[in-house]
């Protein structure tokens, strides 16, 4: 930017009465030029185009084209996830969708048979049965207004495509630390234990419903006791 220049004097001795209206003129010629300088110059700045981020890719479209019967199965549950309730929450830096893209759809070791699985589970088949449900209120009066079970919610519903609602109702112990039946079930404080809580109650709910194998490709270990202390211990494969 051009420095600003001196304002020029006017003659003190003019030689007509016109002298001084064109000493005016010429002083303020500089300054409106300057002026028009400055203002052009912050038009340009503040219309600047501003460059869009690159487009990230759908965590696992590399497993097959939109056309294959595994490439629907993740598109369809990326879409659902990006409407999700819940899936504005973060625990230990992640989202549901975040967590699920990284650890699920773009992990080399779930496979596309199960991930095709996933998506055809039924509501039915994770449900909780109703003493159990009942003995989750009883302890955990407010479990189903966690953040930590909306969050594993979030991720349940969007890969089986289950109504996160209806899936809340049937199964307020999602995201709990423990299991139903038995004395350990609380809701864990630390954001470490509550993140892998959520993905081990995606992961094992997905095995009691057939899906077999789910708890060893994330976890490395596929019986339930020892992948869930796997999971506390903060191990896994994601």
């Amino acid at each position: 930017m051009d420095p600003i220049r001196s304002r020029p004097r006017a003659l003190s001795t003019p030689t007509s009465s016109t002298r001084p209206q064109a000493s005016t003129q010429q002083a303020a010629a500089p300054a409106r030029a300057n002026a028009v300088g400055h203002s052009q110059l912050n038009t340009f700045q503040g219309t600047a185009p501003v460059r869009a981020a690159p487009a990230q890719p759908t965590p696992g479209a590399w497993r097959g084209g939109p056309d294959t019967e595994v490439g629907k199965a993740v598109q369809a549950m990326w879409d659902r996830m990006q409407q999700m309730p819940g899936n504005d929450i973060s625990i230990k830096g992640d989202t549901p969708a975040s967590l699920m893209g990284r650890a699920i759809l773009d992990s080399k070791h779930v496979t596309n048979e199960q991930l095709i699985a996933m998506s055809k589970v039924k509501l039915e088949q994770l449900a909780t049965d109703p003493a159990s449900r009942e003995k989750v209120l009883k302890k955990v009066p407010n479990a189903r207004e966690l953040p930590v079970h909306k969050f594993t919610v979030a991720m349940l519903s969007a890969a089986t495509g289950i109504d996160p609602q209806k899936l809340s109702e049937a199964c307020p112990d999602l995201g709990l630390t423990g299991a139903p039946n038995t004395p350990l079930l609380y809701a864990a404080k630390g954001e470490g234990m509550q993140r892998s809580t959520a993905l081990h109650d995606f992961t094992d709910y997905l095995r009691g419903a057939g899906i077999k194998g789910l708890n060893k490709a994330v976890w490395g270990v596929e019986n339930r006791i020892l992948s869930a202390l796997v999971s506390a211990v903060g191990g896994g494969r994601y």
